[in-house]
């Protein structure tokens, strides 16, 4: 299980900021249990070749998978939900950094979420590359020239990936103020059967409905685990499994030890990456 390395620090004064990218290929799910809410003061973009990473921006969650950007604005809150197996390309840059300011997209509060189709995908990672190439010479003139060429392809009025029902299942396996649940019970919510809420949500993203509740649950018994005042079966009850064995089962099987042995290790302050 590896960790998320943000290419900035909230520890740093981040008003001169300008520009920065980098190429990352991360393998396997990435531990965002201990990833806290965040707010930078300039644009931030992740662009995926490979992988998957769900963010909630300003209360609403987003899902970019292969060959989609996502683009989140300044001074807006977002937080990692999930991240599994990312190959792409992060960045972030200030409005003072460009050639031109005028793009639509960069004077409202709005998240931009972006499909490229194959052909143009394609071009995006080349001149990704060639902007962070630019960036590690410290050819800042050529960055900013390839970063305006880049901004000019993305198109904020288009249909934005993704579907409403979708999207708010997410919003609500994700929701910290309730429990996950079962499949029945969001569908009835969303008022639509189980059937059809599996197959917008695989037809959407690639996993079940069943895949992202489990998700969820892991992610929030990770983050509890870590609170030394809370039980197993607490935690257990908290996520939604009010079996102590099925949770201790559930969770070795995603994490390859008990809740038990997580908690010592996280107490002992081992690393709960696994092997």
């Amino acid at each position: 299980m590896a960790e998320i390395e943000p290419y900035w620090s909230p520890k740093h004064d981040m008003s001169g900021f300008l520009f920065n990218i980098r190429k990352v290929d991360r393998e396997g799910f990435i531990d965002v249990s201990e990833v806290p809410e965040t707010v930078l003061p300039f644009f931030s973009f992740v662009y995926l070749e490979e992988g998957e990473v769900l963010l909630e921006i300003d209360g609403k969650t987003y899902l970019c998978q292969r060959n989609q950007l996502l683009m989140v604005p300044r001074n807006v809150p977002f937080r990692v939900l999930h991240f599994n197996r990312n190959r792409g390309f992060e960045s972030g840059f200030s409005l003072r950094f460009l050639k031109d300011v005028s793009y639509e997209f960069l004077h409202f509060p709005h998240p931009l979420h972006q499909t490229f189709p194959p052909d143009q995908a394609r071009f995006v990672s080349t001149l990704l590359e060639q902007v962070s190439q630019a960036n590690a010479k410290k050819d800042m003139r050529l960055a900013a020239a390839a970063i305006d060429l880049f901004l000019c392809l993305l198109k904020p009025r288009e249909d934005q990936p993704g579907n409403a029902i979708v999207n708010r299942f997410l919003e609500m396996v994700f929701d910290r103020n309730v429990k996950p649940g079962k499949v029945t019970s969001y569908a009835e919510a969303l008022c639509i059967t189980p059937n059809y809420l599996n197959r917008l949500v695989r037809t959407q993203t690639g996993h079940s409905a069943m895949d992202w509740i489990e998700i969820s649950r892991l992610n929030l018994a990770k983050a509890l685990l870590k609170l030394n005042h809370l039980q197993v079966a607490e935690i257990a009850t908290a996520v939604g499994i009010d079996d102590q064995s099925y949770f201790t089962r559930f969770f070795k099987k995603h994490e390859g030890c008990t809740p038990t042995q997580y908690k010592d290790k996280v107490q002992r302050g081992e690393s709960t990456e696994k092997d």
